[in-house]
């Protein structure tokens, strides 16, 4: 398949569903959605505040790559960031432009794909991405425009989908899939040597690790329920905690640019 190609597919899968855009029950675009669509992600998510360090970044320049439909875009605004996002989904970008607008804040969002060069967003004093560039062919390339645009010092956080993980494991057995959504065209996991190797060049890696397995019943949570599947529900808040840190399925880097 031409690159070309895997970048329709991959625009089309997260226009027709941008990311987390079942997880309101409210209309899409009203204030009540976007406060249910933060509500869930954070709850099931919480280690995302610790991670983004929202209220580090007051009076800093923010670029995030995959802004999706703006969740972690509204933290970084209203904790006082100058903040710009850049979606390769004309879906994703048009939702964070109105949750911005319903929701007065201040920002900026622009259709961009993260593969290209995106210089002319200007200098940033940090540079997020969470959950985005392992859906895409040539990560090494989108690191490098990101190098590009992070000042002396500044710092890349990013998430990607760790291989040694409890879902990895599932998804090579065909017991699960890469999102909740099927079709994903492109998605990679990554060890953490394979990270060491990606950045080893104009990076100082500042902490790697990894956090987070989905524990509920999916039907279940479809519906607002949290449930925890049977085999996580018997065992105890340590042994789950463990599964999280050392079968996590996010990988959660902190960099700085030398």
């Amino acid at each position: 398949m031409s690159q070309n190609n895997i970048e329709d597919k991959i625009r089309r899968y997260w226009n027709t569903q941008p990311c987390n855009v079942k997880h309101g029950q409210s209309d899409i675009g009203t204030p009540e959605f976007f406060r249910e669509v933060s509500e869930r992600r954070y709850r099931v998510e919480p280690h995302i505040a610790e991670f983004a360090g929202f209220h580090l970044w007051a009076g800093k320049r923010v670029l995030e790559i995959g802004c999706g439909i703006g969740s972690d875009a509204e933290e970084f605004a209203k904790a006082g960031a100058e903040y710009v996002g850049i979606d390769l989904s004309e879906q994703s970008i048009a939702l964070s432009q109105n949750r911005f607008k319903v929701l007065d804040l201040e920002g900026e969002f622009h259709v961009k794909d993260a593969s290209k060069s995106f210089a002319d967003l200007g200098q940033f004093d940090l540079v997020y991405s969470y959950g985005v560039i392992h859906h895409f062919p040539g990560i090494d390339t989108i690191i490098e425009n990101v190098k590009e645009v992070l000042v002396p010092g500044g710092e890349f956080r990013f998430m990607v989908y760790a291989k040694n993980s409890w879902k990895y494991a599932m998804i090579q057995k065909g017991l699960d899939q890469f999102e909740a959504q099927a079709g994903c065209p492109y998605a990679q996991a990554y060890s953490k040597d394979e990270i060491h190797k990606l950045l080893e060049h104009g990076w100082h890696i500042e902490r790697l690790r990894q956090d987070h397995c989905f524990m509920y019943n999916v039907d279940s949570y479809k519906q607002g329920r949290y449930e925890l599947e049977p085999w996580f529900e018997v065992m105890s808040d340590s042994h789950r905690q463990a599964v999280r840190e050392y079968l996590g399925w996010h990988l959660l880097v902190k960099a700085t640019k030398l």
